[in-house]
C-alpha cells in the first residue's frame, strides 16, 4: 500500500538554509534507488523514498543486499552542483549523515569503515550506495534495525523490532542532516566527524595487490595509506579493503 506523498521542510539553524524536498512512503518496492530516481526524474524535486521492503536492492559494484527482519531502505534522488572530481565525496557524507541520524533516533553510536560501511564493533550494520547520471544524484542507505538471526558478518543495531514508525523518522533524520551536508559545498564536507568516527584508520588493510596501515583521510576522501616509509592515496573505485586480522 503506497502512502501519501507529503512534503517535508529541512531546516537546520547550523546550516541555515532550508531545503524543501519530497516524502514518499511505500510499504514494498523493488528499488528505492531506481524509485527515488523515477520520482525525480518526474517532478525534479528533490525526492525520499523509504519503503517497509525492498525485494530488489542493491549493493555498491551491483552486490545483492539481503534483507534483515526490519530494515531502513532509503534513496535521496537531487541534482548536484557538485563538481565531478567532488563526488566520490558524497558516499563518505551519507555515511557520517547516518550515523548522525542513528545516534540521535537510538543513541547508539556506528563505527565507519571507509568507504561506505556502517558497522557495530567488526560486523556491518549498515551500507552506503551512491550513483550518478549526468547532474541527478542518487544517494541510497540500507540499516540493519532488527535482525534476529543475521548472515555471518552482519549486525542489527536493535536487539527488539523498533516498528514501521523508527524507519520512517530515521530515514527523514538521515535526509535532513545529508541535504544540509551537501547544500554547504564540497568544500566543506565533515571530514573529521569521518575521521573520528573510521573504524578503518589505525589498522593495517589490505587491497589488491598491497598492504599498508591506514592513517587518514584525504581532502578528497581517498584512503591514505602508509607503506614502505611512503603514503598513498588509495580510491573507492580502485580498491577493495578489510582488516588483516
Amino acid at each position: 500500500m503506497i502512502k501519501p506523498v507529503i512534503k517535508h521542510w529541512f531546516d537546520s539553524s547550523e546550516c541555515d538554509m532550508d531545503t524543501q524536498y519530497d516524502i514518499v512512503a511505500l510499504a514494498t518496492v523493488a528499488s528505492t534507488q531506481d524509485e527515488a530516481r523515477t520520482r525525480f526524474e518526474t517532478t525534479e524535486t528533490p525526492t525520499l523514498v523509504v519503503a517497509d521492503e525492498q525485494f530488489a536492492g542493491r549493493g555498491r559494484q551491483g552486490r545483492d543486499w539481503t534483507q534483515p527482519d526490519r530494515g531502513m531502505f532509503a534513496s535521496v534522488a537531487l541534482s548536484s552542483e557538485w563538481d565531478l572530481g567532488d563526488r566520490p565525496l558524497i558516499p563518505l557524507v551519507a555515511a557520517v549523515a547516518m550515523r548522525t541520524a542513528v545516534a540521535d533516533s537510538f543513541g547508539i553510536e556506528v563505527g565507519l569503515r571507509w568507504p561506505n560501511d556502517l558497522m557495530i564493533d567488526r560486523d556491518k550494520v549498515g551500507g552506503i550506495l551512491v550513483e550518478v547520471s549526468g547532474d541527478v544524484v542518487v544517494i541510497g542507505c540500507g540499516v540493519n534495525l532488527w535482525w534476529d538471526n543475521p548472515m555471518e558478518q552482519a549486525a542489527s543495531l536493535l536487539e527488539a523490532d523498533p516498528g514501521g514508525d523508527a524507519v520512517a523518522t530515521l530515514a527523514r533524520d538521515w535526509a535532513d542532516v545529508l541535504i544540509g551536508h551537501l547544500e554547504l559545498g564540497s568544500g566543506r564536507w565533515p571530514r573529521a566527524a569521518y575521521e573520528a568516527a573510521s573504524v578503518t584508520l589505525g589498522r593495517e588493510v589490505l587491497w589488491g595487490e598491497g598492504r599498508g596501515h591506514a592513517v587518514a583521510i584525504a581532502s578528497d576522501g581517498a584512503l591514505v595509506v602508509e607503506r614502505n616509509e611512503k603514503r598513498i592515496e588509495l580510491r573507492a573505485g580502485e580498491v577493495h579493503t578489510r582488516d588483516s586480522h
